[in-house]
């Protein structure tokens, strides 16, 4: 009763308030908000904001005649209590609630309903709120940080007027409608929210890490101690967000099948062979900190907000540091999802006897769109790959073009010339007057097969002859190019809707002497991708951060976070 009689106050309290602005004369309103908005720097928050904010709370203002959004009399008070909870709740989208000054604007709210403030200090108060709310939309919708700073080349996502869309849901007092309207809708990216609250109570339950020791790998059957806590680690992670975590007390410290099973999931999950022997690998993600994984999930959906909206239809993803490849369609059921092994670009460059932590070699991240495949491909092999390997290799061996099926021509066409490998010709190879090529056959190191989806970066998915490599678990050995695991399956796939080409006629083109061009009848999207968290079939899975992209984005979200801290401790007491 004493909390509704509180509120009731509140809302009293407001309405009297807002009766006294009826005294002063609109132009005095009008020219309070332009001295405001006028201004470089919010005279709340003390803080310089950027020309696109400016001009956004400009023009959400002039919709509104400059006249007060939170504390109008056509919207309800219980609005601020509404955002005030809103950023209060910042977390369960991946977001920071210091970095819209929740606890500065709770503050500030409390002094509000105790003081006399006159239309000046409420068009300030008005405004932080209207501004931090802008921001926190526009973080909810595009992202924090613009993916090309850290060398996402995705393609832009439709630009939303969350300006307007703010002003339309103030007047039916909609706000919780449009965060849903502005929420993205991408299947992971929900699968990762709902997989975030689960793991920020693994994180509360287990305050003190477990921390499994083992001198030695443990086997199935085998006995140990540290299977107790195998089974309460393995009991708090599977135990539905909505029931309580329970634990019971284990009499066996034998490592047995139903234990074994959860252990091979678990490997599976984070990219390992599921043998279910807990070697070294296995330990040190049984010993990773749930807080590290809290953050895995919450730099994933910062990803995934950069992401534009799926159109219904095909869709190619590859995920680099999963090592994997997904193919599936948008409007069949994702349990019908072909899934393959693929080889990325390596993560550290080897430079003149030095180890760089380069990108050269980098597989970039980047969408685009599937075209045309080539079967039986030439390798066209490119200038810095000729520089740095090939050469070396034929002044070591002065055959070894012949003996890897490679030929010089002067241009990379199918008509292009052929020039006999001898002193002058290899010689203009080195002058860059010529180009190398290797011929369609089983040496070929595009293998049978390249898919095209044309972009910036010669980047392209293909077979490939070194399957041996696809059994490692870290699988960064490529020049940027992806190599797939099943190159029949997905020709399949990309050409299902060309029914000519059938599996047999598609096994015939990868088998022939000369290379031939199929273009695809619809064209297919392919993002390549960069995430560490992300659910699969399998579960929430976790990969490792092979080229510091994590610690990149980390890095970048914390600097802006501890600029608004800043700004918001040392803003200027508006009352």
């Amino acid at each position: 009763m004493k909390t509704k009689r509180s509120h009731k106050a509140t809302i009293l309290l407001a309405w009297v308030l807002l009766c006294s602005f009826k005294v002063h004369a609109d132009t005095t309103h009008d020219a309070i908000f332009k001295v405001i908005l006028s201004s470089n720097s919010h005279p709340y928050f003390n803080e310089t904001y950027s020309s696109t904010e400016k001009t956004k709370l400009k023009k959400l203002y002039k919709l509104n005649q400059n006249q007060l959004f939170w504390f109008s009399s056509k919207h309800p008070v219980q609005a601020i209590n509404q955002l005030l909870a809103l950023y209060t709740d910042a977390p369960t989208q991946g977001l920071i609630s210091s970095d819209y000054a929740e606890q500065h604007l709770k503050t500030q709210w409390q002094n509000i309903q105790h003081s006399n403030p006159d239309f000046y200090q409420f068009a300030v108060f008005d405004t932080a709120f209207s501004l931090t709310f802008l921001r926190y939309l526009n973080d909810l919708h595009y992202g924090r940080v613009p993916p090309q700073l850290l060398g996402f080349r995705l393609q832009q996502k439709k630009i939303i007027d969350i300006t307007s869309a703010i002003f339309g849901a103030l007047q039916i007092n909609a706000i919780s409608s449009l965060i849903e309207d502005l929420e993205p809708k991408l299947k992971p990216y929900q699968q990762l929210k709902v997989a975030l609250a689960k793991y920020r109570r693994l994180d509360q339950y287990f305050k003190k890490p477990l921390h499994f020791k083992l001198e030695r790998s443990l086997r199935p059957g085998e006995w140990s101690t540290e299977v107790s806590k195998l089974h309460l680690f393995f009991e708090a992670l599977n135990t539905p967000f909505e029931l309580p975590i329970k634990t019971h007390t284990i009499t066996s410290n034998t490592y047995t099948d139903d234990i074994v099973i959860k252990v091979q999931n678990l490997q599976t999950r984070h990219g390992l062979i599921n043998d279910g022997i807990i070697g070294k690998q296995t330990l040190a993600i049984l010993n990773t900190p749930f807080s590290q994984r809290v953050e895995q999930i919450e730099l994933a959906m910062e990803r995934m907000r950069w992401i534009p909206e799926q159109q219904q239809g095909p869709f190619i993803l590859v995920n680099i540091p999963a090592f994997q490849l997904w193919a599936y369609d948008t409007k069949q059921s994702h349990d019908d999802v072909l899934s393959m092994k693929v080889i990325v670009g390596k993560a550290k460059n080897k430079v003149q006897g030095k180890n760089k932590n380069e990108d050269k070699l980098q597989t970039p991240i980047f969408t685009a769109e599937l075209s045309y495949l080539v079967f039986s491909p030439y390798w066209n092999i490119p200038k810095s790959i000729l520089t740095e390997e090939i050469l070396p290799l034929l002044e070591k061996d002065p055959d070894y073009l012949q003996k890897n099926n490679m030929e010089i021509v002067s241009r990379f066409t199918h008509d292009a010339p052929v020039y006999a490998i001898n002193e002058n010709s290899i010689s203009r190879l080195y002058s860059d007057q010529l180009n190398l090529r290797q011929r369609p056959g089983r040496k070929n190191a595009l293998g049978n097969i390249k898919f095209i989806f044309p972009n910036n970066y010669a980047i392209y998915l293909h077979d490939t002859p070194a399957l041996s490599l696809f059994k490692r678990n870290k699988r960064d050995f490529s020049h940027g190019c992806i190599r797939v695991e099943n190159p029949n399956k997905l020709a399949q796939f990309v050409l299902r809707k060309q029914p000519e080409w059938d599996a047999q006629k598609i096994q015939e083109a990868m088998q022939a002497e000369k290379p031939s061009i199929v273009d695809v009848a619809q064209k297919i999207p392919v993002l390549i991708f960069y995430s560490t968290a992300l659910v699969t079939q399998a579960g929430l899975a976790f990969y490792p951060d092979i080229y510091n992209h994590d610690s990149t984005l980390k890095s970048s979200l914390a600097q802006r976070s501890e600029l608004f801290t800043t700004l918001h401790t040392s803003m200027v007491a508006a009352f």
